[in-house]
């Protein structure tokens, strides 16, 4: 199956049914994930604001961790030792423990776990990911159901985002992707899509932060010509914000290849705008004659680690 087959079964993940159900009586929420599997939290610390909300990349967990944290590990193999990690160290402080994964280690240490299809790579799986969150968190299912309309009406025209792959490929370019709330952390995802799939290095930010730093580095950066610039835009950022982007772009004399979410809900734009991206980036592959399932570099990594551990 070519990785785009994989692009493409974003619009039936999306509506998939199950559901993380969240406590009404915990005063926090801890979710840990890498890589792919982690993007999902991200998302989700970013629209949820009923419970103070903080992700964990790494093995350790905050100190506040305690009986009244609900504390969700995400990890599509299941095998994510840093993620393991932590919620080991989570189960000791006695945190409510959830997971979402497809199996291995996780699906055996955690019993209230929700358990989503093999055979992705986990980047993938987006949807089987961010779903079952976002659900818990209230969505509507009509609001899964008008997102997979859009995402799967996306499939059927993909040629702008092949135009768009070309100029990159051809003019060496390095994408830099400007993010907008309440999708500042697709900017990330969109960045790591290049990283894994076209493997080539990217850099996100987003507005209104990037004001406060990136804008003197794009009126006068040397390397300027040297980028290919993006920004994710949805019709729920702030006037203000798209105020900013017009601004930025008049003075710092920066043309931004503005990428809409589309539909009416939250749900729709997310997952419309996380869809473009992975298309930019399988195209960008495709031009580069190099496979995007391609992480064997990670996989010696992990046994270079493993090996490391043996051998203290």
């Amino acid at each position: 199956m070519d990785y785009v087959e994989e692009i493409k079964q974003l619009g039936e993940q999306i509506l998939f049914k199950s559901k993380l159900e969240i406590p009404d009586d915990i005063e926090n929420i801890v979710i840990a994930g890498m890589g792919g599997s982690g993007i999902a939290g991200r998302i989700f610390k970013e629209i949820y604001n009923k419970k103070p909300v903080i992700t964990v990349d790494n093995y350790d967990i905050p100190e506040f961790v305690n009986n009244r944290t609900l504390f969700i590990a995400i990890s599509y193999s299941g095998n994510t030792e840093e993620t393991i990690t932590a919620l080991r160290k989570a189960r000791i402080k006695g945190a409510i423990i959830k997971a979402i994964t497809s199996g291995g280690k996780l699906g055996k240490e955690v019993d209230d776990s929700i358990i989503i299809p093999k055979g992705l790579q986990p980047r993938s799986a987006i949807g089987y990911l961010t779903v079952p969150l976002l659900r818990g968190a209230g969505f509507k299912g009509g609001d899964f159901e008008e997102a997979a309309k859009y995402v799967k009406k996306i499939d059927e025209k993909t040629n702008e985002y092949e135009e768009i792959a070309e100029d990159i490929w051809k003019g060496r370019k390095t994408p830099v992707i400007f993010g907008t709330p309440p999708f500042s952390e697709l900017a990330y995802r969109w960045k790591t899509q290049f990283n894994e799939n076209s493997k080539i290095i990217s850099y996100w930010s987003y507005f209104p932060e990037l004001n406060h730093n990136d804008t003197m580095a794009l009126e006068n950066d040397y390397r300027k010509e040297q980028f290919y610039f993006f920004v994710l835009n949805s019709k729920f950022a702030d006037k203000k914000i798209q105020d900013r982007i017009r601004i930025t772009s008049d003075l710092c004399k920066v043309n931004f290849k503005m990428i809409e979410g589309e539909g009416d809900s939250i749900i729709s734009q997310l997952f419309t705008l996380i869809h473009k991206g992975d298309y930019i980036s399988y195209y960008v592959a495709r031009k580069r004659d190099i496979d995007p399932r391609d992480v064997s570099i990670i996989e010696k990594l992990k046994k270079e680690l493993e090996k490391s551990d043996i051998n203290k």
